[in-house]
């Protein structure tokens, strides 16, 4: 089911991120995703993200980062982040689905 999809990722998505996005990709591949295609575009703050993938081998395969300064904030209301927020990770993830570059958007929100 998986196969040739390629998930694009707001790393900087709520608590613990990035460091716990990265780890939910690198269980998913070793647990679920061994013999899968598939890919990951994972939006956030590309120094953060490099330094986790240098630990998970499995993501770092399949992954490439877009990187991004700019995260909603963790008390920042949803229609304030709707309104204000592009360019952040969570609307880059999502703009890369509209642009055909990804299969699907996920990201834990703020």
């Amino acid at each position: 089911m998986l196969d040739g999809i390629v998930l694009s990722v707001d790393a900087m998505g709520g608590d613990h991120a990035p460091d716990i996005v990265v780890q939910g990709i690198e269980y998913f591949l070793k647990h679920q995703g061994k013999d899968r295609k598939a890919r990951f575009l994972l939006h956030g703050d590309s120094a953060r993200i490099e330094a986790l993938l240098n630990k998970a081998p499995l993501t770092k395969a399949r992954s490439e980062i877009h990187h991004t300064d700019t995260q909603v904030a963790m008390d920042e209301k949803p229609s304030i982040a709707l309104r204000r927020g592009k360019g952040t990770s969570m609307w880059n993830a999502i703009a890369a689905v509209r642009s055909g570059e990804a299969t699907v958007a996920v990201s834990a929100g703020n």
